[in-house]
């Protein structure tokens, strides 16, 4: 998981605002807080709460089964909130470069409050493990954190949460599942709709700390996961498990291992499928061993603790000049990279192992063979590179000397 972007300026937000962002085709998580107020702690002269609503690349959240936006689990609803902080995740697939979030409140002006954003661009996974130990702010039953999962599969859901048994009024905490509360599992009719119950907790040990595991088992969709607090208990961990790994959404023209072919934007290339251009364009007929030193070479600039190339392999493959199959549109590596010929058997196999050494590499299930280079040059090729310092020599692979700099 990539942080993308973050924005941790609170304001207030009068009427709309637009916040842009960019990234690369990938599933996203985007977490979004907020507060709003009910009508009273507006003023005597209101008659109506205030709401604040979220739109992630002009797409809306409604509440199922109807259109309405204010009452979304996704939305901050003043009457509900009672200028309380909720916490609000979004799970979504974006595609290309640039994207936009619209926060959208029903007054003007407004004092609803924007918090905090900050959005992480997923690697292929079949299970999301968060671990955002946030606790609740004390107050009533109130909306305190949801979950919307955009266009997914739900296999599973399980929270680790942390409450407790207090003198006058203890922690509680709700769960809905796509609109279902999931009652309490000791069925006492007074408890009934609330999941973990404080108050049930012996004087003895009156702070817990319980997993519990939802399996749901829902189709492909939009699904809603939302926890309700009473009080101030702590969501310590929740990991989510869609059934399958998440790479791309089916229908989508993203570009893939058996369809690379290239869309106009290198945006709409995953990090893995763009890795694995660079790896075929540098190293394509090479052997195994030198395209994953190409390809970790990659790895060690996106990962440099001084931030000299970049911080994701957007980033750091298409910066000007750096990888000379991406520099001219009109070469011929800059086409082979781009519409691999998979006709070819020869070509097609190296597109497929160049792609295979991307995802070794990209999650780390084949050492680096470089020592952490992040230069390489092949001497045949090219006059020796101003950088080309040997004592920051670490290996020959063949033709190609790699260099850390």
């Amino acid at each position: 998981m990539k942080l993308i972007f973050e924005d941790g300026h609170s304001r207030t937000i009068k009427t709309k605002e637009e916040i842009k962002f960019s990234s690369f085709s990938s599933y996203h998580l985007i977490i979004i807080t907020g507060r709003a107020k009910s009508e009273n702690q507006l003023g005597d002269h209101v008659t109506d709460d205030e709401d604040l609503i979220v739109k992630l690349n002009n797409k809306s959240f409604p509440k199922l089964g109807s259109d309405g936006l204010i009452d979304s689990p996704t939305a901050f609803s003043g009457g509900k909130l009672h200028n309380l902080s909720k916490t609000v995740y979004f799970l979504t697939f974006l595609e290309g470069e640039d994207h936009e979030i619209v926060l959208e409140t029903d007054k003007t002006p407004g004092t609803a409050t924007f918090e905090s954003l900050r959005v992480y661009a997923l690697n292929p996974v079949e299970k999301l493990i968060l671990e955002p130990k946030i606790q609740a702010e004390d107050g009533d039953r109130r909306p305190w954190i949801s979950f919307a999962l955009d266009n997914l599969a739900l296999k599973s859901i399980a929270l680790t949460l942390t409450y407790s048994h207090r003198k006058r009024d203890s922690d509680d905490v709700k769960i809905k599942i796509d609109g279902k509360t999931q009652g309490n599992l000791l069925q006492i009719i007074k408890y009934f709709l609330w999941r973990f119950v404080g108050s049930l907790l012996p004087w003895a040990t009156p702070t817990k700390t319980e997993t519990q595991i939802f399996e749901i088992n829902l189709p492909e969709g939009l699904h809603y996961v939302e926890l309700e607090a009473d009080r101030t208990p702590t969501l310590n961990k929740l990991i989510i498990d869609f059934g399958k790994i998440l790479t791309t959404p089916e229908g989508e023209r993203i570009p893939t291992v058996d369809n690379p072919k290239w869309t106009g934007s290198f945006y709409n290339d995953t990090e893995i499928i763009l890795l694995s251009r660079a790896i075929y364009g540098e190293a394509g007929g090479e052997s195994e061993k030198a395209k994953t030193a190409v390809g970790w070479t990659i790895r060690n600039r996106v990962e440099d603790s001084k931030n000299r190339w970049g911080t994701t392999y957007h980033e750091v493959i298409l910066a000007k000049y750096q990888y000379e199959p991406f520099n001219d549109p009109s070469g011929k590596s800059f086409k082979k990279i781009t519409q691999p010929q998979l006709n070819n058997p020869l070509e097609k196999q190296a597109w497929l192992d160049s792609y295979k050494t991307a995802e070794l590499v990209f999650f780390g299930k084949e050492a680096d063979p470089t020592d952490g280079a992040n230069h390489f040059y092949v001497p045949s090729n090219q006059p020796k590179p101003d950088w080309a310092d040997e004592n920051k020599f670490t290996i020959q692979i063949g033709a190609t000397r790699f260099y850390k700099l």
